[in-house]
């Protein structure tokens, strides 16, 4: 799904049921039945979603729940009612929390030296977008793929903000007398 798809939090609908975004509010529900399923979708091709519903049904379920807003008894009946559609609901579940599913492992390898605990944490994350201006209730409601796209965009202009404040500081330690107090009324300026 595309950047303003995420952004917008939309949703798709098959038949009469609608898939929603996974959220972060509830991270701690559906992230460990998303990540069995992540690792199965890694493995298998051939009709993967038959497979995958067959092998992690638990998973299955409760990813579709969450993300349908259904009861289990009414994924149940869907499933009884059309196996297709049932395995079209897997499909899209899929597709549009693609965010989740499509990330790709980090390519470094950790060092021995660096541990589990020097990564951060969720608290360290969310603190790292309010600075960037957003607040905690709305990332909470944030689906994966936008809370991952805003945290993106906030890493990088963290690195462009502190690419400009490095050339400031180098331009202004070369700078002669006039050329310094020139560069400093050229920023106030800006900032007027």
């Amino acid at each position: 799904m595309n950047e303003f798809f995420l952004a917008n939090n939309r949703s798709v609908v098959i038949g009469n049921t609608t898939i929603h975004q996974l959220k972060m509010h509830n991270i701690d529900e559906w992230a460990p039945h998303a990540s069995i399923i992540k690792s199965f979708l890694k493995t298998h091709s051939d009709e993967i979603y038959k497979s995958l519903l067959k092998a992690h049904t638990v998973e299955v379920m409760t990813l579709l729940g969450k993300s349908t807003l259904k009861t289990e008894s009414e994924l149940i009946l869907m499933a009884e009612a059309s196996e297709s559609t049932f395995l079209s609901l897997i499909e899209a579940v899929i597709k549009v929390n693609d965010a989740y599913f499509a990330e790709k492992e980090s390519g470094r390898k950790r060092s021995r030296k660096v541990k589990e605990q020097d990564q951060p944490s969720w608290f360290e994350t969310f603190q790292y977008l309010i600075e960037a201006g957003h607040h905690h209730e709305d990332i909470m409601q944030m689906s994966y793929g936008s809370f991952i796209g805003y945290l993106k965009a906030a890493q990088k202009q963290r690195s462009q903000n502190l690419l400009t404040s490095t050339n400031l500081m180098r331009a202004a330690q070369h700078a002669k007398d006039k050329a310094y107090a020139k560069l400093t009324d050229d920023l106030r300026a800006v900032d007027d």
